[in-house]
């Protein structure tokens, strides 16, 4: 599961540490690739390097697939109310997954950053934009769609700005800051319209 999967990368990082030593990698997610080829067969090693992979290519697919679903499907037809008919939805589909695509491959060609980098800031803005959303909606029955969009922009916006801010995101993680600001928009939102409608609202003829 998940837990074997952090457990996993932890004691590879200190079985590495122990065999190559502090500072052996520049680029330290080849360490696994790294201790494979040097502790197991030839055979054994290329097996265990293509689970990985393979682990990564599905989780990419899958983010490609929802990412193209979501074009086609919320965007194109509800969004911008379109009826098209099943030929051009597929078309649709297939030019958003060549051009994200294109976009993936030209990100991994010229980004510097470890993949775990970009993954943590994908996740941390994910986290921060729909964590309160979701909690809150679970938790306190006066949640409304206005404070939700409220978090969901205060939550991607800030992660965006407070990553791309050294000052900042050498101070606080992002992550944190993005959650912590979009609970607090998302409640403030709601109470502040909940308030409005009620003010508005008709008084009781009773």
């Amino acid at each position: 599961g998940v837990e074997d999967a952090f457990f996993g990368a932890f004691f590879i990082g200190i079985v590495g540490l122990g065999i190559f030593g502090a500072d052996s990698f520049k680029d330290v997610e080849k360490l696994m690739p790294a201790m494979a080829t040097s502790l197991l067969p030839a055979w054994l090693a290329g097996i265990f390097i293509s689970g990985a992979i393979a682990a990564m290519m599905s989780t990419a697919d899958s983010q490609i697939l929802v990412v193209t679903s979501a074009v086609s499907e919320d965007i194109y037809h509800k969004v911008l109310g379109r009826e098209p008919g099943e030929k051009t939805l597929v078309w649709i589909s297939r030019g958003t997954t060549l051009a994200l695509g294109i976009v993936a491959i030209v990100l991994a060609l010229t980004t510097k950053d470890l993949v775990f980098s970009m993954v943590s800031y994908a996740w941390g803005g994910l986290g921060a934009s729909f964590g309160p959303a979701i909690v809150l909606a679970l938790y306190w029955k006066r949640l409304n769609g206005a404070g939700v969009i409220a978090g969901l922009l205060t939550g991607s916006l800030t992660t965006i700005v407070w990553k791309n801010v050294e000052v900042l995101q050498k101070e606080v993680p992002e992550r944190l800051v993005g959650y912590v600001l979009a609970f607090v928009m998302t409640i403030a939102v709601t109470l502040v319209t909940t308030g409005n409608s009620k003010a508005g609202a008709p008084a009781d003829a009773s």
